[in-house]
């Protein structure tokens, strides 16, 4: 009877076994495969965001090319017509002009947000610097400084780039803001791009009301952004003040 017993127990045991090696290799397979199937789709959501760059990159040139010729030639008509004109007519056409001259400012400041030329030259401090200017538009001003004596790799200024961007857009449109400072700072293991700006009550109603939804265009835009070059960010209201924080970290960094 008792060697009944055991016997139950011994085949139980190697029942029971056989099953937890089963669970515990097909666990490990699934995270394995998880892994292998996680970087997989890192490195194609990667390529994803480098091929959509790259059009941007040669349709902003392609419409760049386009305009200044087509702005050319149009000029020279102008200059042309203004002497076969006579002065209502000369009215007319100059009102025209300007019209056109609008349309062209438009036109071009839509390319430069297409492909700004902060990222013709891949460097941190003239990139941005370049943003700097390029959003600084009618009332808004934004300012950038530098306390910063290290940066990222290169290959990361990109992505944090146009996440930055996007809070300066985000900011002027949702906000309210006319103005905004941009600041770096470096740390052991991340260099801090900050924007600041003051916290309106459309800035704070925005906020909330983001934090919330979490599901805005923007906010995904900078989020995949940044889960990239694997950057936090970190909005904070105090004393008046927003402070969003993008920390970008050091790995492979160039001095």
């Amino acid at each position: 009877m008792s060697n009944s017993g055991d016997s139950l127990i011994i085949s139980l045991f190697a029942i029971t076994s056989t099953a937890a090696i089963i669970l515990i290799g097909t666990f490990t397979f699934s995270r394995i495969v998880l892994r292998r199937y996680s970087a997989v789709v890192h490195r194609l959501y990667n390529l994803s965001f480098k091929g959509v760059d790259t059009e941007r990159k040669r349709i902003a040139s392609e419409l760049h090319d386009q305009l200044g010729a087509h702005w050319v030639r149009m000029s020279h008509n102008f200059e042309r017509l203004k002497t076969e004109l006579n002065a209502e007519q000369l009215i007319a056409l100059n009102q025209l002009e300007v019209d056109y001259q609008l349309f062209k400012d438009k036109t071009h400041q839509i390319v430069e947000f297409m492909y700004p030329k902060g990222l013709a030259t891949p460097n941190w401090k003239t990139s941005f610097k370049s943003m700097a200017l390029q959003m600084s538009m009618g009332n808004v001003r934004v300012f950038f400084e530098s306390h910063a004596v290290r940066y990222p790799s290169e290959k990361f200024l990109h992505h944090a780039y146009w996440a930055v961007q996007e809070i300066l857009t985000n900011a002027i449109k949702h906000a309210h803001v006319s103005r905004i400072q941009i600041s770096t700072v470096d740390e052991e293991d991340v260099l801090n791009i900050m924007v600041v700006y003051r916290a309106t009550p459309e800035a704070v109603k925005w906020i909330t009301g983001k934090r919330n939804a979490k599901s805005g265009f923007g906010t995904l835009i900078i989020g995949d952004r940044l889960r990239i070059i694997g950057a936090k960010q970190k909005i904070t209201v105090q004393d008046q003040v927003v402070t969003h924080t993008i920390s970008v970290p050091y790995e492979n960094s160039d001095s």
